[in-house]
C-alpha cells in the first residue's frame, strides 16, 4: 500500500510540482493545502500518513502552527519544507518535533532520503501507539483496581475499576498524593497516612483494610503496592492494586463452609444438626447407615414428633442414639430477625 501524503503549500505551481516529485516516488497524494484549515479538514477525511509542510502558508496560522495541530488532534508527523533557515525559525520548528527539516531548494534524492526515515519512524510510531491503545484499554477495563503511583507518592494514573472503588475520578485524581486520593484505615481502625514502601520493604500487601470515600460510605478493601523499575534497576514508581474484600470474604466463608459441611458428612460416627428450635436440619451417612432412617424422614421434624414415630427405628432406636449419647448432636446459632 502507498504511504498517504498530504502537502500544504500555498504556491499552487509549487504544490503540484511537489505532488509530482513525490508520486514519482511512490507515495500518493491524498490532498493538496494552502492553508491550517484547508489542512485539518484534509486530515480528517484523508488520515494522512505524513504531511510535507511549508513554514509560510496563508491564513491566521503558519506552517509550524499548523503542524502542532496536525500532530495533536490527528498524530500526522510532518516535515518541513522552507526557504527560512534562520536560527529564530529552526528552534520553533523543533519544538514541533518534525520528522525532518528540508531547505528550498532541495534534491530529488535528499527529498527521498527524507522520506523513507520519516515513513518508516512514522510506521514504527503508529504501532507504539496502537500498542499503548491496547494496553490501555486492557488496563483499564481490568476488573481489579489499578493505580500508577510515582516514586514519591504522587498519583498518575486509575483505572475505571479503582475510580468505582475509591468513588474518585480519575482526572480529580491525577497528580494528587495518594494517601489524599485514598483515606485507608489498616485492621485496627488506625489511619493510614504512608502508603508508600520504606527501601527496607519491596512490596507492600494488606487484607481487610477500611476505605473512606468521599461520600461518607466505608467499604474493606484488600490492596497491594509493588514497585517499578527502570532499566537500571532504579524504582520509577509504584503499581498498586485495590480489591473490594468482599468477593474474598465471600470465598473464605463459602470454603469454611464446604470444609464444614465435608467433615460432617464424612464422619465416622453419626451426627445430627438441630437448629435452634429442635428441628432436624441435616444428619451425616454415619448416622443414616447405623439407624438405618434415611435424611429425607429425618430433615425438618421436630424430636417431640420423632419420639412419637410409629416406625421404631425413628421413635425407639434413633431416639434411643440422641438420649444415651451415642450420636453427637449440633446445634447450629439461633438467627435474629
Amino acid at each position: 500500500m502507498k504511504s498517504k501524503l498530504l502537502i500544504v503549500e500555498d504556491e499552487p505551481i509549487v504544490a503540484l510540482d511537489l505532488q509530482q516529485e513525490v508520486e514519482q516516488l511512490g507515495c500518493e497524494v491524498v490532498a493538496l493545502a494552502e492553508s491550517a484549515d484547508e489542512a485539518l479538514v484534509a486530515a480528517e477525511i484523508c488520515r494522512p500518513d505524513l504531511a510535507l509542510m511549508d513554514v509560510r502558508i496563508v491564513g491566521s496560522m503558519d506552517g509550524i502552527q499548523t503542524a502542532r495541530l496536525l500532530r495533536t488532534a490527528y498524530d500526522v508527523p510532518v516535515i518541513f519544507l522552507t526557504s527560512y533557515s534562520d536560527e529564530s525559525t529552526i528552534s520553533r520548528a523543533v519544538k514541533e518535533m518534525p520528522y525532518g527539516y528540508l531547505t528550498k531548494p532541495f534534491k530529488s534524492r535528499e527529498l527521498k532520503a527524507s522520506l523513507r526515515v520519516a515513513l518508516h519512524k512514522a510506521q514504527l510510531d503508529a504501532n507504539d501507539r496502537a500498542a499503548h491503545r491496547e494496553l490501555a484499554a486492557t488496563v483499564g477495563s481490568a476488573a481489579v483496581g489499578l493505580l500508577s503511583v510515582s516514586p514519591d507518592g504522587i498519583v498518575k494514573f486509575m483505572n475505571r475499576a479503582a475510580e468505582t472503588l475509591a468513588g474518585v475520578a480519575a482526572d480529580q485524581s491525577r497528580d494528587n498524593p495518594l494517601n489524599e486520593v485514598l483515606q485507608l484505615s489498616d485492621s485496627l481502625a488506625r489511619p493510614v497516612t504512608a502508603l508508600i514502601p520504606t527501601k527496607d520493604c519491596d512490596a507492600l500487601e494488606e487484607f481487610g483494610w477500611t476505605l473512606k470515600r468521599p461520600d461518607g460510605e466505608t467499604i474493606l478493601v484488600d490492596l497491594s503496592i509493588a514497585p517499578m523499575t527502570d532499566g537500571a534497576g532504579q524504582v520509577a514508581g509504584y503499581v498498586m492494586t485495590l480489591r473490594d474484600a468482599a468477593e474474598r470474604l465471600r470465598f473464605t466463608a463459602l470454603e469454611e463452609t464446604l470444609e464444614q459441611g465435608n467433615c460432617f458428612d464424612t464422619a465416622p460416627m453419626g451426627m445430627v444438626q438441630l437448629d435452634a428450635d429442635g428441628h432436624v436440619v441435616r444428619v451425616n451417612k454415619a448416622l443414616e447407615r447405623e439407624s438405618g432412617v434415611s435424611a429425607e424422614n429425618l430433615v425438618g421434624r421436630s424430636l417431640t414428633g420423632l419420639s412419637m414415630d410409629p416406625d421404631p427405628r425413628i421413635g425407639k432406636q434413633f431416639m434411643n442414639k440422641l438420649l444415651k449419647g451415642t450420636t453427637t448432636v449440633a446445634a447450629s446459632p439461633a438467627t435474629t430477625n
